[in-house]
């Protein structure tokens, strides 16, 4: 089979659609920072930016999530008040009746500063950075300049490869990754941009397999490839490669779902729950939605982590260590502020 022109997966670099204003300004971002750590440490700099990256994401919404968790704090401590108001249609049960009751229940945390979308607007603002994030990581060559230069190096090193022993090499790489994916372009072994597309897909282990069958012809691909490897790797995890269900990177889902579970945990052990209890069936309800959350979405992530580039999962997982901190650190300010009269 000829394999100088294929198509195949390689075209993976997709328009993040309406997200890609926000994947293009973050993506500079990124790339001002990783450029900064990369001239302190090289060895795990994507790591390192993706840690402080998320630093700054989450001191920038702060200010939202003072703002969730004084809206949370508060409806804690308007629960009697409001269990009262249900406790009034407890034995009405129709749609007249409990369209008052939820309007005097709305009526009731307005005038004491409750804000209803307060809880999911820091979530609504993270999803479009979560979803540009995932085309910065699994596109980082697009992004990061350093990252570009080093896959550009890395093409016109193959290019130097004699014709036939190149195709005899990373020809079954592209046939794989043809059989994988359909109607995504086409692939010429032979021209530096399509090479560069296909050096963002192989794998760890197929380079090892390409370098065992150029022998002494990949030897200039060598130290090119172990900056690729010092630079995208993060405790031995390949941060633009996607998880998959390999050691070590599946640590990264489990941890993801771990973090997940706990920053959950946490929130609503803060909130006290057991403020909604009693017999009104809304609230049991609610009770009984939270539940399920704190199981379900862990699993979730974990699954979505496998399947995304390793550099989301990590950028997920410090997210929420960062936000059970917040939780924590705030949760203490508005007690303190009650006890004061203040909040």
């Amino acid at each position: 089979m000829n394999f100088l022109l294929l198509s195949t997966t390689v075209r993976m670099v997709r328009e993040p659609g309406i997200f890609g204003p926000i994947a293009t300004i973050l993506g500079k971002v990124y790339n001002l920072l990783f450029e900064g750590i990369y001239n302190v440490v090289n060895a795990g700099a994507l790591g390192f930016a993706i840690i402080v990256f998320t630093l700054i994401v989450k001191l920038v919404l702060f200010p939202l999530m003072m703002r969730q968790q004084k809206s949370s704090f508060k409806m804690q401590q308007l629960q009697p008040e409001m269990n009262k108001i249900r406790e009034k249609y407890k034995d009405k049960t129709d749609t007249m009746s409990q369209q008052r009751m939820a309007l005097e229940l709305q009526d009731f945390q307005k005038k004491n500063g409750v804000h209803l979308m307060g809880g999911c607007l820091p979530l609504l603002i993270q999803l479009p950075i979560l979803y540009a994030l995932y085309y910065i990581f699994q596109n980082a060559y697009v992004y990061v300049d350093i990252i570009s230069q080093n896959y550009s190096d890395i093409a016109n090193a193959i290019l130097q490869i004699p014709a036939d022993l190149r195709m005899e090499a990373f020809g079954p790489v592209a046939q794989e990754l043809l059989d994988s994916y359909k109607n995504l372009g086409t692939l010429d072994l032979s021209v530096h941009n399509d090479l560069v597309l296909l050096i963002a897909n192989i794998k760890a282990d197929d380079w090892t397999t390409i370098l065992a069958t150029l022998g002494d012809s990949g030897n200039a691909l060598l130290p090119l490839l172990d900056v690729k490897d010092n630079i995208e790797t993060f405790l031995t995890i390949p941060l633009v490669s996607k998880c998959g269900l390999s050691f070590p990177s599946v640590i990264v889902p489990i941890v993801a779902g771990l973090s997940t579970y706990l920053q959950s945990k946490i929130m609503m052990t803060l909130n006290n729950p057991a403020a909604m209890a009693g017999n009104d069936q809304a609230a049991a309800m609610t009770n009984s939605m939270n539940k399920m959350m704190l199981y379900f979405m862990p699993i979730m992530m974990a699954f979505f982590c496998i399947n995304v580039p390793a550099g989301l999962g990590v950028y997920w997982t410090i997210s929420n260590i960062f936000g059970i901190l917040q939780q924590l650190f705030l949760q203490k300010v508005y007690k303190k502020k009650l006890a004061e009269g203040a909040l």
